[in-house]
């Protein structure tokens, strides 16, 4: 059982039929906590120099979305796809994350999570068992399965880092 201590997340806790709702859920969680701090300077500001502004983990979770979207459908291509990373430390300057739009930003995450919750809702079980390789934080053998509980787990977790900094 894999569990994330500091936001509760368990894994085994969403079988492959949870998951496709789950995933087009986090749309809509993210949309009303962005929405509601819109106006709200601290959306733009790290909390600390090492840790994201809830803007830049926003936009980091919209490009998570549609990377493991894009991943998902290369796994059911190729047998054990190495996924290459996302240079996620690159992106928050290299794509302006604190620049963008917040309401945009929350509409992206909706819309991505309509698209990935979509590709998984069409998975069969066997599917759902496809094997890949996946990079972060060092090259690991991992399913289908465990790509949609882990897209989830973002989801939540980075949910949780945006309202502990504008709390």
């Amino acid at each position: 059982m894999d569990i994330r201590d500091e936001c509760g997340f368990v894994y085994d806790d969403w079988s492959t039929a949870a998951l496709p709702e789950a995933l087009r859920n986090i749309g809509p969680r993210w949309l009303q906590a962005l929405e509601a701090s819109k106006d709200d300077p601290r959306l733009h500001v790290r909390p600390k120099p090492e840790v994201w502004s809830p803007l830049e983990y926003a936009c980091h979770l919209r490009d998570v979305l549609l990377t493991q979207r894009e991943r998902l459908y290369l796994a059911l291509v190729e047998d054990r796809p190495a996924f290459r990373p996302m240079y996620r430390q690159d992106r928050p300057g290299l794509a302006r994350y604190n620049q963008q739009d917040p309401a945009g930003v929350a509409a992206e995450i909706e819309f991505a999570a309509s698209l990935l919750g979509r590709a998984c809702s069409y998975l069969s079980p066997e599917q759902w068992q496809r094997r890949c390789i996946y990079s972060y934080p060092t090259p690991t053998e991992r399913t289908l399965q465990w790509l949609g509980q882990q897209t989830l787990h973002e989801g939540t977790h980075h949910l949780l880092d945006v309202k502990r900094a504008l709390s």
